[in-house]
């Protein structure tokens, strides 16, 4: 009963997590939008001036932000829903549980996507965020939020005794 509860609790703190990061993007649409065009412009890359990825349209970066966004507010709702779910599912059998816990793992990765996919994969190793004066703080969180989504998915998954 105990990790029934755990595992509720850890999906929801997670996608409270993802909810607070998706509010205050929205809250902040603006300066993300000029972020994400300064992340994406090979701007103060001093370390390592070559980078591979072209800059890209307007029109990418938008749609680059919406993805992000999309994958934050599914990792949100699908993780605060499982973790409800999984809470309202303590005390049944082990295969209703176990079916229950497919909000809270597919909002699990939808935040592994966005946090080590978009940031990790294509901002940080693809962008080169990570040489960038206000890429550190992005690159760091990404890289903690992800290790966040990926730990709670690995002890979600696990089928109890």
């Amino acid at each position: 009963m105990t990790d029934r509860i755990l595992k509720a609790l850890i999906s929801a703190i997670v996608g409270l997590i993802a909810l607070l990061y998706l509010a205050h993007n929205l809250a902040n649409a603006g300066a993300a939008y000029e972020f994400f065009v300064y992340t994406t412009s090979h701007a103060d890359q001093q370390a390592y001036p070559v980078t591979l990825l072209p800059v890209p349209p307007p029109i990418v970066v938008l749609a680059a932000m919406v993805l992000v966004f999309t994958l934050e507010g599914a990792a949100a709702g699908l993780c605060l829903y499982g973790g409800w779910r999984l809470l309202a599912l303590r005390r049944a059998d082990a295969g209703a549980f176990e079916r229950g816990k497919i909000p809270a793992k597919i909002g699990l990765g939808c935040a592994i996507l966005n946090w080590w996919g978009l940031f990790q994969g294509i901002a940080v190793a693809g962008y080169q965020l990570w040489q960038m004066p206000l890429g550190g703080g992005p690159d760091h969180g990404s890289w903690v939020f992800g290790a966040i989504a990926m730990l709670s998915l690995i002890y979600i998954s696990q089928r109890e005794p």
